[in-house]
C-alpha cells in the first residue's frame, strides 16, 4: 500500500515514513532489529535517506568523523526527542494564522524589548529565546549539543518528561548544498542578509499580505529605501536558509546556536483579482529568482498590474504538509528544506537515530563532558533547579 495515497488519516509514524524516509516501530524494539532502521530508502526522486543507529557516545563520535565539512562549508545539527516528528517550525505546525496572533500578543506586552531589536530576525531570536513559537528552527554547530537535545526531554519545559524516553531520538544534519568551495556559500546567511530580512519580515505579516506591506518591513530592517520591485519572489513563495546569528548570549554560545528560517506562501491575487494567481505561483516556484520588476517586463503579466504598484500583488500563508494545498511541493517539502540536508558523495541524506532505551545512558556519557541541561540552558533558574536536584540526589 502506498502510504502517501491511502485514504485513512496518517498517523505520525506514517507521515514521517512518507516525508522523511524512515519512521519508528515504537518502544522496546529488540537490538537485533536495529538494522531495520538503517535501510537506504528512496523517498522520491529528490531524496534518498540512510539512517544510522547509534547506541553510545562512541558510535556517535565515529559517525561524526565520517562527515565532510570545513570552516567555509560547516555542518549544522538539529536534535529532536521524537524521530516521528516532521521538521516544522512550531508557529506553522497547525495554523499559519496563529503566527501573527502570537507575535502581536507578545509585542503588545513587551513593546520596549521588541522595539529595541535592530531588525526582524533579532526580534524572532528574542521570541525564540523566551520559548515563543516562531518560524525559526533551532540548529547547532555542536554535534554534542544536538545529541543532548535528541536524548533529553528537557525538564525545563516538560514536567512529565519521563514519557519522552519512550521515543526514538533523531539528529538531523544540514549543510549548504553548494559544494563549490571557490564560491561563497549562498544558503548560510548572516543576520543582515536581504533574504533573511524578507523571510523574517513575513513572520510579522497577517495571514494575507501584500508585497508592498512586506517591503515596508524590509526597508525598515535595512534603514534605507531599497526598491521592493527587485525582491526575489521565490524568497516569499518557498525558501529556507541557515542563519548564523551573533553569539550575544550565553545560551547561544554554549549551544553554538544558529537557525533555519523558512517561508511558504502562495500568490493570492493580482490587482485584487484571483485570476492567474495559481499560474503565477507555479511560475515563481519554478523560477525563484524572478522579481516583480521582471514580471513588469513581460506583456503577459504586466497587463495584470494596472499601475505597476506592489500593493496590488498579494500573498497568502499556506499550511505546510496539508493535502488541501494546491501545489504538491507544499505537501511534501513546503519550505524547500530538503536541499539543506547533509548528503554524502552519493547524494544520500545522512541522519542519526537513537533507540529509546539508550537515551539515559548517552545523557550520562555526555555529562562527563559537561553537556548537561544547565549547560545548554544556562539561565539562573534552570541552573538553580539542576543544582538542587543533583545535591538532593547525593544526600
Amino acid at each position: 500500500m502506498d502510504i502517501g495515497l491511502s485514504m485513512h488519516k496518517e498517523d505520525i509514524f506514517e507521515k514521517a515514513l512518507r516525508l522523511k524516509g524512515y519512521g519508528c516501530y515504537g518502544e522496546n524494539v529488540p537490538e537485533s532489529d536495529y538494522k531495520k532502521f538503517e535501510q537506504v530508502t528512496k523517498v522520491d526522486k529528490n531524496l534518498i535517506v540512510k539512517p544510522t543507529v547509534i547506541t553510545c557516545l562512541k558510535d556517535y563520535v565515529e559517525f561524526i568523523g565520517t562527515l565532510k565539512y570545513s570552516y567555509e562549508n560547516p555542518v549544522f545539527y538539529r536534535g529532536q526527542g521524537n524521530a516521528n516528528y516532521t521538521i516544522v517550525p512550531t508557529s506553522l505546525r497547525i495554523n499559519p494564522a496563529n503566527e501573527h496572533r502570537i507575535i502581536e500578543s507578545f509585542e503588545r506586552r513587551f513593546s520596549n524589548e521588541m522595539n529595541a531589536c535592530e531588525n526582524d530576525m533579532a526580534r524572532l531570536m528574542l521570541l525564540q529565546h523566551f520559548g515563543v513559537s516562531t518560524r525559526a528552527l533551532d540548529i547547532s554547530e555542536s554535534p554534542l549539543a544536538a545529541l543532548y537535545f535528541a536524548c533529553s526531554p528537557m525538564k525545563k519545559f516538560n514536567r512529565d518528561y519521563e514519557k519522552d524516553f519512550k521515543h526514538w531520538g533523531e539528529v538531523a544534519i544540514f549543510q549548504d548544498p553548494d559544494k563549490d568551495k571557490e564560491k561563497k556559500p549562498e544558503e548560510v546567511k548572516p543576520i543582515h542578509s536581504t533574504t533573511v530580512s524578507i523571510l523574517a519580515g513575513t513572520a510579522f505579516m497577517e495571514p494575507e499580505f501584500s508585497l508592498w506591506k512586506l517591503s515596508m518591513e524590509w526597508k525598515k530592517d535595512n534603514n534605507y529605501m531599497r526598491d521592493e520591485k527587485y525582491i526575489p519572489l521565490g524568497d516569499i513563495i518557498r525558501r529556507s536558509v541557515i542563519v548564523r546569528v551573533p553569539q550575544n548570549n550565553q545560551r547561544i554560545k554554549n549551544q553554538q546556536g544558529a537557525f533555519i528560517i523558512i517561508n511558504a506562501n502562495e500568490v493570492k491575487s493580482i490587482a485584487w483579482k484571483e485570476d492567474s494567481a495559481d499560474e503565477l505561483t507555479r511560475l515563481i516556484l519554478e523560477n525563484g529568482k524572478i522579481s516583480f520588476h521582471d514580471l513588469l517586463q513581460e506583456p503577459k503579466w504586466k497587463k495584470h498590474f494596472e499601475n505597476g504598484n506592489t500593493w496590488e500583488f498579494e500573498f497568502r500563508k499556506i499550511k505546510p504538509f496539508s493535502g488541501e494545498n494546491k501545489f504538491p511541493e507544499f505537501d511534501t517539502d513546503p519550505f524547500n528544506l530538503r536541499r539543506l540536508f547533509y548528503k554524502d558523495d552519493s547524494g544520500i541524506q545522512q541522519v542519526v537515530l537513537i533507540p529509546p532505551e539508550k537515551k539515559k545512558d548517552i545523557i550520562k556519557e555526555l555529562a562527563k563532558f559537561n553537556i548537561t541541561e544547565d549547560f545548554v540552558y544556562p539561565d539562573m533558574d534552570n541552573v538553580a533547579n539542576e543544582i538542587n536536584e543533583r545535591i538532593n540526589k547525593v544526600d
